[in-house]
């Protein structure tokens, strides 16, 4: 399996030094395409590029919407988590929840960074090798342990007998689920981005 990696990627590599070439190769062509039909298609040509660019600009838009989401409710659920570690309840389902808003406290950084390297990746990058494929699964396992603590907070909420942390429990929960939400969204559209070598890079994330 190694031995087949390395092909691929030497592979993968002579591809790359060679696809410069390959560009200024369909460039020329779509140029003399150009200079063919200008007489007769450039108001088709017109609508087909100006659709292109409106596309374009939707799958932006959409993306940053999603990042803007994903941000909007990782605040949320960090306020939530530190009201949860302010509370003065002592021993018993008090300490366990306690527990759990510490070990959301950590991972929020962890999602912030995974995010922080997707959004870091320019688009001709992502056009040519993909999104970064190592971030999105660990923000899969993140994700996944996200639904493991809420699944526990879920259950130490029918024992606890204050209100005022029932509450903050009940929030965080709900605010826990939206950035789930919002985070496999993003993971759903990343995952999606169109790229030449995309499906190669993909084989070296494990």
């Amino acid at each position: 399996m190694i031995i087949i990696k390395k092909i691929l990627l030497v592979l993968l590599l002579a591809l790359i030094f060679a696809f410069p070439n390959v560009i200024s190769g369909q460039q020329g062509q779509q140029n003399q395409n150009q200079i063919n039909t200008q007489n007769t298609g450039e108001e088709k040509q017109l609508q087909v590029t100006t659709q292109e660019q409106e596309n374009l600009g939707e799958q932006k838009e959409g993306l940053q919407t999603r990042n803007q989401a994903a941000v909007q409710n990782m605040s949320i659920v960090a306020q939530k988590v530190q009201e949860l570690l302010q509370t003065r309840t002592s021993g018993g389902i008090g300490e366990q929840v306690r527990k759990i808003a510490q070990e959301q406290d950590q991972a929020q950084t962890q999602i912030q960074e995974q995010i922080n390297k997707i959004e870091s990746r320019k688009d001709s990058l992502k056009s040519l090798i993909g999104s970064d494929f190592g971030a999105i699964k660990n923000l899969e396992r993140l994700l996944e342990q996200n639904r493991l603590r809420i699944q526990e907070l879920e259950q130490l909420q029918n024992q606890l007998v204050d209100n005022a942390e029932l509450t903050t429990v009940q929030e965080t929960i709900q605010a826990l689920v939206q950035e789930n939400t919002s985070l496999q969204e993003l993971i759903n559209t990343e995952e999606k981005t169109a790229s030449l070598f995309g499906w190669l890079f993909r084989l070296f994330v494990r």
